[in-house]
């Protein structure tokens, strides 16, 4: 039985007429079948599977769902961007936290994104699929026209636009209701984005100036929350993998940033923002050296802004040097970095281990439980709103006598 449903999804998804009318329930059906006892017995082969997650149907199907729930956003925050008096609140509230239930909210379509999950975690070229062309549903393709001696990334256009993506989430969430697990995870994506560029010697022209402010606000935002956040999360785990992304892009940055300036920014950023790492310097110094519950784990950031602290403690007096002998009471950014290239040869940086190491994704045993969850509350959700009064019985059983 389960051999010919795999069949009849693949027929529905690979036909034009019944992809529009059955797809999507089509594309859910398969999500919950992928899942059903997952970890105690496989129901299905992988050829099976393959052959629907290959499908272009699949792809077109996950586009238009995933298209709608962001056009649906959009509405929202365009209904609540009305007026001068709106747009007044928005900027006055910004100052502040955000409450979770400030967010814009529009019900998140998990079937499709399990589904989507499901096709990437089973098959890394559904990406291709998803990323193809279709006239059919007008996907905008932009095309990157690579540096002959540069070494390209087989995702095209993906790495640039989940950067974005990461730098987006970092910047909209810092909120009472802190989503620690989601940042922790955020973080990580961006660390093996910069270990797969490192590998494959790729260097993405991307504007990685955003990245790195983002990611100092975050650090802002720790400290500023200190007492708050620790009442709930471990920080000290966070503040680590942040500082050793900029540790990664000292260390490695000449192997995968574009342009040598690039790397010139990256120091201007960290001695402009210097009273960022110094505060948080203090901060786990003060927890590393009490004791108390986050004392090995500020311990651990400490060490970790050894090279951080370094680039500051040496790029801080030239550039006061500078200034006070040409008179100038504040340095433009060219002129910063005119003294950064003038004393790179003197810096003193220690080689740190590890940096371009990841633990690599499982599901099993870690995610286990998020998933059954999931998978438990997509399946009521259907339960609820599947309704067959709206087909007649004769056209079921003619549509399904079609199915070879």
């Amino acid at each position: 039985m389960i051999n010919s449903i795999f069949e009849a999804i693949l027929q529905i998804l690979s036909d034009v007429s019944s992809r529009g009318q059955h797809g999507y329930d089509a594309v859910v059906l398969l999500a919950l079948l992928v899942n059903y006892r997952k970890y105690e017995v496989c129901t299905y082969t992988v050829i099976e599977l393959l052959g629907c997650f290959l499908s272009q149907g699949m792809g077109m199907v996950v586009h238009q769902a995933l298209t709608e729930y962001n056009r649906q956003y959009k509405d929202k925050e365009e209904e609540n961007q009305g007026g001068f008096f709106s747009t007044l609140t928005s900027m006055v509230g910004s100052m502040f936290i955000a409450d979770a239930d400030e967010k814009l909210s529009v019900q998140t379509n998990e079937a499709i994104l399990l589904a989507l999950y499901e096709a990437v975690h089973l098959n890394r070229n559904f990406i291709t699929v998803l990323a193809q062309s279709h006239p059919e549903i007008d996907i905008a393709a932009t095309p990157i026209t690579p540096t002959p001696t540069t070494p390209t990334t087989p995702l095209g256009t993906t790495p640039p636009s989940l950067d974005n993506l990461m730098v987006e989430f970092i910047v909209t969430h810092m909120m009472k209701d802190f989503p620690m697990d989601l940042y922790l995870r955020c973080v990580q994506i961006i660390h093996k984005l910069l270990c797969y560029q490192k590998k494959c010697r790729i260097r993405l022209h991307y504007t990685w100036r955003e990245l790195w402010s983002a990611l100092i606000n975050l650090l802002k935002f720790l400290l500023s929350n200190e007492t708050t956040l620790l009442a709930k999360h471990n920080i000290f785990h966070l503040a680590l993998l942040v500082v050793n992304l900029f540790n990664m892009f000292i260390t490695y940055g000449d192997t995968f940033l574009p342009t040598s300036n690039s790397y010139d920014e990256l120091y201007y950023e960290i001695v402009r923002m210097h009273q960022v790492f110094d505060n948080l310097y203090c901060m786990v110094l003060r927890v590393s050296t009490n004791t108390g519950q986050w004392k090995e784990a500020a311990s651990k950031v400490t060490h970790a802004l050894v090279n951080v602290r370094a680039i500051i403690n040496h790029f801080n007096p030239k550039i006061e040097s500078y200034a006070a002998t040409n008179h100038i009471s504040q340095l433009s950014e060219e002129q910063v970095l005119e003294v950064v290239r003038s004393n790179y040869d003197t810096l003193t940086l220690k080689l740190q281990d590890g940096l371009d190491q990841f633990e690599r994704y499982s599901e099993q045993p870690k995610e286990a439980a998020f998933f059954k969850e999931l998978v438990r509350s997509i399946s009521l959700n259907v339960r609820k709103n599947v309704s067959l009064n709206t087909l007649s019985q004769d056209v079921l059983l003619k549509e399904f006598s079609t199915i070879s």
